[in-house]
C-alpha cells in the first residue's frame, strides 16, 4: 500500500472515521516525509476549513499531527514537488509522490490553504495572514493572485458584517473554546440591521470571560467593524492581551474606547508597543480615561501619538492620574506630529492635576489648530493661562470649551488679563461655555458677560455659570449686562446663592429676547419668605410677556412648596414653555392639582420633570386626569421617588395611574388634529373676565349722563354728541362678543371649504400617483436585472411574466395610508399651526376694539358730565396748549392706573400679613378696577382659597404676631423713690426658714417662678392646671379684722411691690421683639414658640375661669361661711406668730428676711381649698387630741371656742401612718418651687394631721396646709372636686377639722 500514488478508499474511511463526520475536508494529498537519515515516510495531508491535519497512510489511520492555519508562519516550495511549511518557528517539508517536475499537486495544496484562508478573511491580503509566502517560479502563484484579486474585488460575498460568523468559529477552533450560536446570531442580525460598525463588549457580558476571547479576536482580520468598545468592563488578563493583540494585527480599527477597564501604567506600555509594531492601523480615536496609568503610562502612550502616520482625531486621557510632567510629554508628542495640528478636534484632560507648569500644553494650544472640544475641569490649572493660548491659537474653531471646577485666580487682588476679555470678543465658533463652581469673581463675570455681547459673529450660545456663588454682586452683574448679550441661547445660573436678587436678574433676563433656556434652581434654599414671592412674581411676568421667547425653564431643588403656585396658575395660558422643571420642591397635592389645572388648557408644553415634590396618589389622579384633555405634552419622567411611597401604601392604585398617564403620553406622540373650539372660548373668557364688568359700569355711567341731559334740556351738549354717546354704547355692547363673532367668521370658512384641508387632499392623491408609478418603474428596472444576471433560468416569457405580476402584486401601496401620512399627520400640524395663528388674529382684533371702546366711553362719559361735547373744530394756541397739558396729565394716570391694574392681578393673591387690616369685610362687594386688566393679569389664574388655607396651616406669617391685650403695652410710668420698706429676697433666705416660703410665687403669675404648665394645655389634664391672679390683698378683707401687726403688713406690701415690678418687667421682655434674621428654614421653630407663648396665656385664662366656676356653688353653700372664715383667720394669725417666736427661741439661725407671708391673690376660694383638705382626709385618719392640749388651745385661742366640743372617733392607724419626707432636713423643700413636688406635700399633710404631732407643728398647720392643699389642687380633676364637695357638705360644720379647712380656705382667698 505504501508504494501506491493514490488513497484508496477504504484509507478515506479511516480518515473519515477517525476525523469525525463533522470535520468537513477540501483536499486530500498523500506525501511523503524525511525520517531519521535519508529514510522517508508516507503521510496524508488533509485540509479543513480551518485546520491542516497529517494522518498516517495506514488503515486504521490515526492523526500524526494538526495546526491551525494562523499558526502557518510562511509558505515555501522552490522545488516543483517540494512545498515548505514553518509552523511557531519550525520547518515541515513534504514531497509528492509524483514526478520530481510535477508541480501541480503543490500548486494544488497552496491553492487549497489560501481558499481556506480567503474563505475565513476574505477581505485581508494573504501575505498579511502568512508573513512569507515564496514559490519559486512566481507564475506558479498565477491562480492565487486571480483568487486574491476576486475577493479583494468585491466580487464574492464576505456574508453579514464581513464574515464575522465564520471568523468566530475559526478563532473558537484556534483557543479550542465553544462556539456560541447566539453570539453569531447577534451580530449577523442585530448588528446587521443596525449597520453598526462599533463591536461592543458589553453586549456579551453575560458570557464568562474566557468566552470573550475569541469574540475579541474575531477582530484581528475583520474589516467591516471600526470601532471597538470595552467601556466600564472588567476584562480578565487574556482578554486584554488579545485586545492588544488585535491592535497589532488590525488593518480597519479606527476607535478605541477603552476606558475604566482598570488598566495601568503596564497596559499603557503594551499598547504603545502595539500601536507601533502595527503601521498599518488608521486609528483615529483613542480613549483611555478613568485608568490610573500616571505619568508613566502618558510617557508610554505619547510615543505612538507622537509617530501616527495621519494623526489623532480624539484623545481622551481624563481622570488617569496625570500631573504637569505627563501632561508635558504628552503636548510635546502633540506638538511634534506635524499632523496633530490638523486632524485633532477632541482633548479632554478633566480630573489630572496641572497645577504644575505645563508650558508644552499652553505652547501646543496657542499653535494654530482644529481643537473644536477642549476639557480642562478639574485641573487647577491656571484659567489665565489657559486664555492666553487660546487667544493665540483656537479662536477659529474651538466650539465646546469646559473649564468648570478650576480656582479662577490664586490672589484676590490680581487683576484680569486683558486676554481673558479679548478671547470672548474675537472667538468665532464658541457654542458652549462651561464655567461652573470656578468661583468667577466679579471682573471675571463682568468681563464674560461684556466680551460675549461685543462679539457679533457668535450666536446660539450656551453659558454654564452654576455653582459659583456669585451672590448679591454677581446679581447686580448679571441685571445690568444680561439683557444685551445677544448671542446667547442657554443660561444656567442654578445655585449662586442670588436669593432675593433673584428677581431683578429674571427681570434682566427677560429683556434678553435670544435666551430660550433657562436654568434658576437651587437659588432660594435661603430666601427669606417675604422676598420669596417678589422672585416667582417676576419669572410669573417673564413667562407671561408677549414676545416671550423662552422654551424650557428650570426651577428645580427650590423648595417652594406653596410659593410655586403662582408659577403653576401663569401655565395654563403661557404659549412660549415648552419643557419645565419644577422637581424637588415639595409643592404637594396642592399644588398638582393647580398643575392638572394648567395642564387642561395648555397646548405647548411638552416636557414636564416634576419628581421629589411629596405628591400623593390623589394628586396623581389629578394628573392623569388632566392629560385626558391635553394632547402636547409627550414626555413625563417617571416620578421614582414619589411613586416608590406611593407604592408602599397602594400598589395598585398606584400602578393604575401611572399607566393611564403613560397611555396618555403614548397617544400624545402620535400628531392628532384638535379643534380650535376650546382656543377660542379660552380666548374669550380671558377677554370677558377683564372687560365685561369694566364696560358694563362705563356704559351705565355714560347712559346715565345722556338720559339726564336729554331729561333737562340744556344747550351744554349738541344732538350729535348724545347720538355720538348713544352709538359707543352699542359698540360697546356688540364688543364684548366679538371674539365670538370672529370665531363664527373662521367657522363658516371651514363649513364652505378650507382650502388648506381641500390642498393637503389633492397633494395625497397627486403624491399617491407619483409612488404607484415609482413602484411600477422599480418593477421593470428589477427584472430586467435579473434577466441580464441570469439571462438561462429567465430566457421564457411566461416566467418573466409571473416574476413581473408578483412583484406588482407587492408594490401596490394604499392611497388611504398615503392620505393619512399627508391629511391627518403632516396636515394636523400644520391646521394646528394655521388655528393658532387665526386666535392670534382675532385676539389682536378683539383687544384694540375694546381698549378703544374703553377709552372713547372714559372721555365721552367725562365730556358730557362737564357739559361739553366732543370738539371737532380746530383748537386754538392756547386751547391747543392746555389740551396737550390734559392728554399728557391723563396718560400719565392712565399708566399710572396701568401699573396699578397690573400689580392689583399679582398682588391680589398675595396675603397681607398686617393683622389689622380686616380684609374679610370686602369679601362679598367685588372693587372694579378703573381701567381694564392687562394681559397678564387677565390670563393669570387666582390663587386657590384651598392653597391660601394650606399655606396658611404650613408656614404662619413672619410678621404676624401672637394674639395681646390692646393695652398690655402701654408704657408704665418709671418709679423714682426707692421702696421704704426691705424688699424680701430668695437669695438670702436660708435653708431653716418656715415652709410657708414659696407659696406666694405659687399663686402669683408674674413672679420669676417659672409659671409654665408641667402638662399641655390641650391635654385631658388641663383643667387641673389653674392660674391665678391676684385682685385684692389680705388687708381689705372685711373677715380679717387687722389681725396682722404693722410689721407683718409693710413686709406684705414691700413684697407686693417686688412682685408688680417683676411682672412688669417680664412683661417688657415678654412683648419685646424679636428681630428675625433666620432663613426660612429657621423660621418655623420661631413660629412654635409663639404658638407656645400664645397656648400658655391661653391656659392661664381657661384656668382662672374654671377656679371662678368652682368658686361660685361652695359661696353659696352655707350662710355662716363668712363667720368661720373671721375666725379661722384671726387663729391662724395668733399660732403663726407663736410659732415664730417658739422658733426664733430654740434654734441658733440667723434673722429671718421674711416677716410674714407675702400677699396673694383670690384665684381660689377658700372653701375650694377647704374642700380640697377634705379630701386629702379620706387617706389618714387623725387620733383625738388630749384633753390637757386641748384644754390649753382654747385659752390661747379662745375663737375655736366653738368647736370645743367636738372629737374625732380614732381608727386604730395613726401608728402606721409615715411620711415620705420625715428623713430630709426640714427646710430642704424650701430652696425649690412648690411646683416640683407635689406628691412628697400631699404625703406630709397625712403627717401633720396625725395625733402624734407637737404643739409646734399643730400651731403651724394651717400655715402649711396652703401650700399642702395647693399642691393637691393641682393633682385633682374638676371631677373629684365635685366629689369632694358633696363629701365635705356631708361632714359636720363643728368639728375641728371643718374648722382647719374654713382657716385654710381663708389663707387661700388671702
Amino acid at each position: 500500500m505504501s508504494g501506491r500514488n493514490i488513497i484508496t478508499r477504504e484509507l478515506s474511511d479511516s480518515i473519515r472515521q477517525c476525523l469525525g463526520r463533522k470535520v468537513k475536508l477540501t483536499l486530500k494529498v498523500l506525501v511523503k516525509v524525511e525520517t531519521k537519515g535519508d529514510k522517508t515516510d508516507n503521510r496524508v495531508l488533509a485540509f479543513a476549513s480551518c485546520r491542516l491535519f497529517v494522518l498516517t497512510a495506514k488503515v486504521p489511520t490515526r492523526v500524526d499531527q494538526h495546526f491551525h492555519y494562523l499558526d502557518i508562519q510562511g509558505v515555501e516550495s522552490r522545488k516543483p514537488n517540494q512545498l515548505c511549511l514553518t509552523v511557531c518557528d519550525r520547518v515541515y517539508t513534504y514531497y509528492t509522490t509524483h514526478e520530481e517536475n510535477s508541480s501541480h499537486e503543490v500548486d494544488t495544496m497552496v491553492l487549497s490553504l489560501g481558499t481556506a484562508l480567503k474563505n475565513i478573511f476574505p477581505a485581508v491580503p494573504l501575505t498579511h495572514i502568512i508573513r512569507k509566502v515564496d514559490i519559486q517560479p512566481p507564475k506558479r502563484m498565477q491562480q492565487l493572485d486571480e483568487l486574491e484579486r476576486a475577493t479583494l474585488g468585491g466580487t464574492r460575498d464576505m456574508g453579514p458584517c464581513g464574515g464575522f460568523s465564520t471568523q468566530y468559529m475559526c478563532m473558537c477552533d484556534y483557543h479550542a473554546l465553544p462556539y456560541r450560536e447566539e453570539v453569531a446570531w447577534d451580530v449577523d442580525t442585530i448588528y446587521l440591521s443596525h449597520d453598526t460598525r462599533e463591536l461592543y463588549l458589553h453586549d456579551f457580558d453575560y458570557l464568562e470571560q474566557k468566552d470573550l476571547i475569541p469574540i475579541i479576536s474575531a477582530l484581528e482580520y475583520n474589516t467591516w467593524f471600526r470601532k471597538l468598545r470595552a467601556s466600564h468592563s472588567k476584562l480578565s488578563h487574556e482578554a486584554i492581551e488579545r485586545i492588544l493583540h488585535v491592535v497589532s494585527k488590525s488593518l480597519s480599527l479606527e476607535e478605541i474606547y477603552l476606558d475604566n477597564i482598570g488598566a495601568k501604567a503596564e497596559f499603557a506600555n503594551k499598547l504603545s508597543l502595539a500601536l507601533l509594531s502595527n503601521s498599518n492601523i488608521p486609528l483615529q480615536k483613542l480613549d483611555l480615561s478613568h485608568n490610573p496609568i500616571e505619568d508613566k503610562g502618558a510617557v508610554h502612550i505619547s510615543n505612538p501619538i507622537g509617530r501616527q502616520a495621519k494623526g489623532l482625531s480624539h484623545l481622551n486621557l481624563s481622570l488617569c492620574g496625570l500631573t504637569g510632567k505627563g501632561v508635558n510629554m504628552l503636548a510635546h508628542s502633540l506638538s511634534v506630529n506635524k499632523y496633530m495640528c490638523q486632524t485633532l478636534t477632541f482633548l479632554s484632560l478633566a480630573g489630572n492635576s496641572l497645577r504644575d507648569d505645563v508650558n508644552n500644553l499652553y505652547n501646543f494650544l496657542a499653535q494654530p489648530n482644529a481643537l473644536k472640544t477642549l476639557d480642562l475641569s478639574a485641573t487647577e490649572c491656571a484659567i489665565d493661562a489657559v486664555f492666553g493660548a487660546l487667544l493665540r491659537g483656537c479662536t477659529s474653531s474651538l466650539a465646546h470649551l469646559n473649564l468648570s471646577r478650576n480656582s479662577f485666580g490664586s490672589k484676590k487682588t490680581r487683576e484680569m488679563l486683558p486676554s481673558f476679555k479679548q478671547y470672548f470678543t474675537s472667538t468665532l465658533a464658541l457654542k458652549t461655555l462651561t464655567l461652573s463652581q470656578c468661583k468667577l469673581p466679579a471682573d471675571a463675570l463682568k468681563n464674560v458677560l461684556l466680551g460675549l455681547a461685543c462679539n457679533e459673529n457668535i450666536s446660539e450660545v450656551d453659558l454654564d455659570l452654576s455653582s459659583n456663588q456669585l451672590g448679591g454682586t454677581g446679581a447686580q452683574i448679571l441685571e445690568s449686562c444680561i439683557h444685551g448679550v445677544r448671542c446667547l441661547s442657554a443660561l444656567d445660573i442654578s445655585d449662586n446663592g442670588l436669593e432675593a436678587q433673584l428677581g431683578p436678574v429674571v427681570a434682566a433676563i427677560s429683556k434678553n429676547k435670544s435666551i430660550r433656556k433657562l436654568s434658576i434652581g437651587r437659588n432660594l434654599n435661603n430666601i427669606k419668605s417675604k422676598h420669596v414671592y417678589h422672585v416667582m412674581e417676576s419669572v410669573v411676568q417673564m413667562i407671561q410677556e408677549e414676545d416671550c421667547v423662552l422654551e424650557s425653564l428650570s426651577i428645580n431643588d427650590s423648595r417652594l412648596k406653596t410659593d410655586l403656585h403662582n408659577l403653576l396658575n401663569a401655565l395654563g395660558s403661557n404659549h412660549c414653555l415648552q419643557s419645565l422643571d419644577i422637581s424637588g420642591n415639595y409643592m404637594g397635592d396642592s399644588g398638582a392639582r393647580l398643575l392638572a389645572k394648567a395642564l387642561q388648557i395648555n397646548s405647548k408644553l411638552q416636557y414636564i420633570s416634576y419628581d421629589r415634590n411629596n405628591v400623593t396618589l390623589q394628586g396623581y389622579s389629578d394628573i392623569a386626569y388632566a392629560l385626558q384633555s391635553n394632547y402636547s405634552v409627550k414626555f413625563l419622567p417617571f416620578p421614582v421617588h414619589d411613586a416608590m411611597l406611593c407604592m408602599k401604601t397602594a400598589p395598585e392604585r398606584t400602578e393604575n395611574l401611572m399607566r393611564r398617564i403613560q397611555d396618555t403620553l403614548y397617544r400624545n406622540v402620535s400628531p392628532m388634529k384638535y379643534s380650535n373650539g376650546q382656543a377660542f372660548r379660552l380666548q374669550q373668557g380671558f377677554l370677558l373676565s377683564s372687560t365685561q364688568q369694566q364696560v358694563d359700569r362705563l356704559v351705565l355711567q355714560t347712559g346715565e349722563a345722556v338720559r339726564t341731559l336729554r331729561r333737562s334740556g340744556s344747550d351744554l351738549v349738541g344732538a350729535n354728541s348724545l347720538q355720538w354717546a348713544e352709538g359707543l354704547i352699542t359698540d360697546a355692547d356688540s364688543s364684548k362678543q366679538l371674539i365670538s363673532h370672529l370665531h363664527d367668521v373662521v367657522l363658516r370658512r371651514d363649513e364652505a371649504g378650507n382650502p388648506i384641508e381641500t390642498k393637503l387632499h389633492q397633494i395625497s392623491s397627486d403624491l399617491h400617483t407619483v409612488i404607484t408609478n415609482y413602484l411600477q418603474d422599480t418593477v421593470e428596472s428589477m427584472v430586467r436585472s435579473a434577466q441580464d444576471k441570469c439571462p438561462n433560468v429567465l430566457s421564457e416569457e411566461k416566467v418573466v411574466d409571473d416574476v413581473r405580476a408578483a412583484c406588482l402584486a407587492k408594490s401596490q401601496l394604499s392611497s388611504q395610508l398615503v392620505e393619512t401620512a399627508i391629511v391627518e399627520q403632516a396636515g394636523s400640524v400644520i391646521l394646528n399651526k394655521v388655528n393658532e395663528v387665526n386666535l392670534a388674529i382675532a385676539s389682536t382684533v378683539s383687544d384694540r376694539v375694546i381698549d378703544e371702546v374703553v377709552d372713547s366711553l372714559s372721555k365721552t362719559c367725562k365730556n358730557l358730565q362737564s357739559g361739553e361735547g366732543p370738539r371737532k373744530r380746530a383748537s386754538t394756541g392756547t386751547e391747543m396748549g392746555s389740551r396737550e397739558r390734559g392728554s399728557s396729565e391723563s396718560s400719565t394716570r392712565s399708566e399710572r392706573s396701568d401699573t396699578v391694574s397690573q400689580g392689583d392681578d399679582t398682588t391680589s393673591q398675595k396675603s397681607d400679613p398686617s393683622p389689622l387690616k380686616l380684609e374679610y369685610l370686602n369679601l362679598a362687594t367685588p372693587q372694579l378696577a378703573s381701567k381694564r386688566k392687562s394681559l397678564h393679569g387677565r390670563k393669570l389664574r387666582p390663587q386657590s382659597v384651598v392653597a391660601e388655607s394650606l399655606d396658611s396651616v404650613s408656614e404662619l406669617p413672619s410678621s404676624c404676631g401672637q394674639l395681646q391685650h390692646l393695652g398690655k403695652a402701654r408704657p408704665r410710668r418709671v418709679k423714682t423713690r426707692a421702696p421704704t420698706r426691705p424688699m424680701g429676697r430668695a437669695d438670702l433666705v436660708e435653708e431653716d426658714h418656715d415652709i410657708s416660703e414659696g407659696v406666694d410665687t405659687f399663686f402669683r403669675p408674674g413672679s420669676s417662678t417659672p409659671t409654665t404648665p408641667l402638662i399641655s394645655p390641650d391635654s385631658e389634664n388641663s383643667p387641673r392646671l389653674l392660674k391665678y391672679g391676684s385682685t385684692s390683698s389680705v388687708e381689705s378683707s372685711p373677715h380679717t379684722g387687722g389681725a396682722r401687726t404693722g410689721s407683718e403688713r409693710g413686709s406684705i406690701e414691700s413684697l407686693t411691690r417686688s412682685d408688680s415690678l417683676a411682672r412688669s418687667e417680664s412683661d417688657v421682655t415678654r412683648e419685646s421683639p424679636r428681630p428675625r434674621t433666620k432663613s426660612r428654614d429657621t423660621e418655623e421653630e420661631d413660629e412654635m414658640e409663639d404658638e407656645d407663648q400664645s397656648l400658655d396665656e391661653k391656659s392661664r385664662s381657661v384656668t382662672s375661669l374654671i377656679g371662678r366656676r368652682a368658686n361660685e356653688p361652695m359661696l353659696k353653700r352655707s350662710p355662716d361661711m363668712s363667720a368661720r372664715k373671721a375666725s379661722t383667720s384671726s387663729n391662724i394669725s395668733s399660732m403663726d406668730d407663736k410659732s415664730r417666736s417658739e422658733e426664733d427661741g430654740k434654734e441658733d439661725s440667723p434673722p429671718r428676711k421674711v416677716a410674714g407671708l407675702p400677699k396673694f391673690g383670690m384665684g381660689i376660694g377658700g372653701n375650694i381649698l377647704a374642700e380640697m383638705k377634705m379630701m386629702q382626709e379620706k387617706r389618714t385618719s387623725v387620733l383625738p387630741k388630749d384633753e390637757d392640749k386641748d384644754r390649753d388651745e382654747r385659752k390661747e385661742n379662745p375663737s375655736s371656742s366653738l368647736l370645743a366640743g367636738v372629737r374625732l372617733r380614732s381608727t386604730g392607724l395613726a401608728d402606721s401612718l409615715k411620711s415620705p419626707t420625715n428623713g430630709f432636713p426640714r427646710g430642704s423643700s424650701g430652696s425649690k418651687s412648690p411646683n416640683c413636688n407635689r406628691d412628697s406635700v400631699i404625703e406630709n399633710a397625712g403627717e401633720y394631721e396625725s395625733s402624734d404631732a407637737t404643739e409646734d407643728e399643730q400651731t403651724s398647720a394651717p400655715v402649711r396646709s396652703v401650700r399642702e392643699m395647693a399642691a393637691s389642687l393641682a393633682r385633682s380633676s374638676v371631677g373629684e372636686e365635685a366629689g369632694g364637695k358633696k363629701k365635705s357638705s356631708s361632714l359636720p360644720r363643728n368639728t375641728p377639722q371643718a374648722a382647719n379647712s374654713g382657716a385654710g380656705g381663708d389663707m387661700g382667698g388671702r
